[in-house]
């Protein structure tokens, strides 16, 4: 068995792909293998990565159609050797000492997860960087895989697996962690850039909403593992209101209103109360800034004035 499986789901990735890549090999070890995925690409990025698996013994390639990112890590966790997986996206990259620093810690404490922070970064300028913080509520918040190092043999025990749909399938992957282990360890480190990529999946996805996606399904699919109850349900109110503001921002009126009113009432069947605390443990780590946020949506809802709100917020 290796010691440690990277792996990076490889999507139309030319121009950062090489970037990503010169991150991880200098800090590889002997017993580590990094795997690269290609999912379909069209852009030349097979080419790209099929010349680096020949030059270095550490690196396997798998070809295959494209099927999106779920199924493409998924396979990666099934394809694995090592008995850690670290997930890394193809046009991200990571600091020096990144992997020895969780390795370290995961393989000393006997942890399931071990997590840490992350910087936002373009041209080699910050945005901003997250502070970790000994708090379930950090868990919550920072459900990417990245900036994280998981044992695989309990990803297989417990069948831990994304969710192929088109929204939240990192969010499913680390509840079903979060309520199968309370072998979690946090540390202060936030050596994994996230690339502000401007054409990204991540940043294209959900600029207004897509009606093939129906954000209840997600949230019924996280409910049957947590649950009603606290911090879980806050949670559920901020995605609620996160989806809306983040994905409502390029949809009109009506469209934004629909969506509003479909979450509202899920949460209304799984008597969760629209509510989040501006000051609770219960999120500790939750930035005044979005606790501030959350609070003045929910006033607008409270005052039946959502779509006063929507007037002014939409852009669709």
């Amino acid at each position: 068995m290796k010691r440690l499986s990277v792996i990076i789901p490889v999507y139309n990735a030319r121009e950062h792909i090489q970037r990503c890549v010169d991150s991880i090999l200098p800090q590889l070890k002997e017993n580590d293998e990094l795997l690269l995925i290609n999912d379909g690409s069209t852009d030349g990025s097979i080419d790209i990565i099929k010349k680096i698996e020949q030059q270095y013994d550490c690196v396997r390639v798998i070809d295959k159609p494209n099927e999106g990112v779920a199924k493409t890590r998924n396979l990666g966790i099934i394809e694995a050797k090592g008995e850690f997986i670290c997930f890394i996206d193809n046009d991200d990259y990571v600091d020096k000492e990144y992997f020895e620093t969780y390795y370290n810690e995961i393989s000393k404490g006997k942890y399931d997860l071990v997590m840490g922070g992350y910087k936002r970064v373009t041209d080699h300028k910050v945005l901003f960087k997250t502070n970790p913080i000994q708090s379930f509520w950090y868990q919550l918040m920072v459900v990417a895989p990245w900036a994280k190092i998981y044992r695989r043999q309990f990803l297989l025990n417990h069948e831990i697996s994304f969710l192929d749909y088109g929204i939240g399938e990192d969010n499913y992957f680390n509840f079903q962690v979060y309520t199968k282990t309370n072998r979690v360890s946090i540390i202060n480190n936030t050596g994994y850039n996230w690339w502000f990529n401007d054409a990204s999946i991540s940043n294209t996805n959900q600029r207004g909403f897509n009606e093939n996606i129906d954000i209840t399904k997600l949230l019924d699919r996280l409910f049957e593992l947590s649950g009603n109850k606290k911090p879980y349900n806050y949670y559920y109110v901020r995605y609620v209101i996160w989806y809306l503001l983040f994905s409502g921002k390029k949809s009109n009126v009506a469209q934004f209103m629909k969506e509003y009113k479909k979450g509202i009432q899920w949460l209304k069947v799984k008597n969760i109360s629209v509510r989040f605390p501006v000051f609770s443990e219960s999120i500790k780590g939750e930035t005044l800034k979005n606790r501030c946020l959350i609070n003045i949506f929910i006033l607008f809802h409270r005052m039946k004035s959502v779509k006063i709100f929507a007037s002014i917020f939409c852009k669709g």
